[in-house]
């Protein structure tokens, strides 16, 4: 008897696992940079899959470049778990910054996948090339 492959889709990512690329619905760089971290574009969607909606916490390592704040001034990032606002914090700064938050259980779900919405109020266009960018992301998923 054979089953279905394992999903490459689990609760949890850094952006340098091999599978992370499994989690990318859009506005994910696919470059990594430094070996740990990508680029996000101002609206960026994530994907997952979880075990239990029970006690779970979504967890986000990231960063606000320093730099970017000379152009865009303050910045507001968004976290939407499934379509449900689950935190907006203003940024005054850069830096490295995690987000903790508990998420209801009514929220998630284990027979489809989750999804992430990650959105940053002002892009930061880069000199370089005119990209779009919003933020550095390092890791992000559902932990107990």
């Amino acid at each position: 008897m054979t089953g279905p492959e394992p999903s490459p889709v689990t609760h949890f990512i850094t952006m340098n696992a091999p599978n992370a690329e499994a989690h990318f619905v859009r506005g994910v760089s696919r470059h990594l940079e430094g070996g740990a971290w990508r680029w996000l574009e101002p609206r960026a969607e994530l994907v997952f899959r979880l075990p239990t909606t029970q006690r779970l916490r979504f967890v986000m390592e990231f960063a606000i470049p320093e730099v970017t704040f000379a152009q865009r001034g303050p910045v507001v990032v968004s976290v939407l778990v499934n379509g449900q606002l689950l935190d907006r914090s203003r940024y005054e700064k850069g830096g490295e910054f995690r987000i903790e938050k508990p998420v209801p259980a009514e929220w998630l779900r284990t027979d489809l996948h989750n999804y992430v919405t990650l959105e940053i109020d002002k892009p930061w266009v880069a000199p370089q090339d005119g990209a779009r960018l919003g933020f550095i992301l390092k890791s992000a998923g559902f932990l107990q």
